[in-house]
């Protein structure tokens, strides 16, 4: 069962050029390339999927900023490693280059609200603390045994 985060800025203005190379650059220091091929090659790692910007075609209405990220869910806590991975990148998008839009960022159906201090984060917390527990709680069990 895969999580994604989805996320949409809006406002009245389109990006300027300067914003949208803002952006990429942004995007780019959070480059995960290298594990995704990690893990294409050996199945070592996580199985990320590269942060994705919908075309500005592809936007309507006032949306100047769309899209949606699989999280990586192949390993314990994974899927928050991911999300904690990719809130960061959005929480630089938005303090350097899209304070002025109107957000919504979310994993699946919860919605993750926002503060000057600590960014993007969910219901329960400063941080990422639900969908932690989550990962907690639906992380398989091992035994542990000691090899002889």
């Amino acid at each position: 069962m895969g999580f994604s985060i989805y996320y949409t800025a809006k406002r009245d203005t389109p990006l300027t050029p300067s914003e949208v190379q803002r952006i990429d650059a942004i995007v780019q220091s959070f480059d995960i390339t290298a594990e995704i091929e990690r893990y294409d090659h050996t199945g070592k790692g996580l199985n990320w999927e590269s942060f994705t910007l919908y075309e500005t075609s592809h936007l309507s209405g006032e949306e100047v900023l769309s899209g949606a990220t699989a999280l990586p869910d192949n390993k314990p806590f994974a899927m928050h490693k991911g999300a904690r991975h990719w809130v960061d990148c959005l929480n630089r998008i938005r303090r350097e280059v899209l304070a002025d839009a109107k957000w919504s960022v979310q994993i699946e159906d919860d919605t993750l609200l926002w503060d000057d201090k600590h960014g993007w984060h969910d219901k329960a917390s400063d941080g990422l603390a639900s969908l932690w527990l989550g990962c907690l709680l639906s992380s398989p069990f091992r035994l542990f045994t000691r090899s002889a």
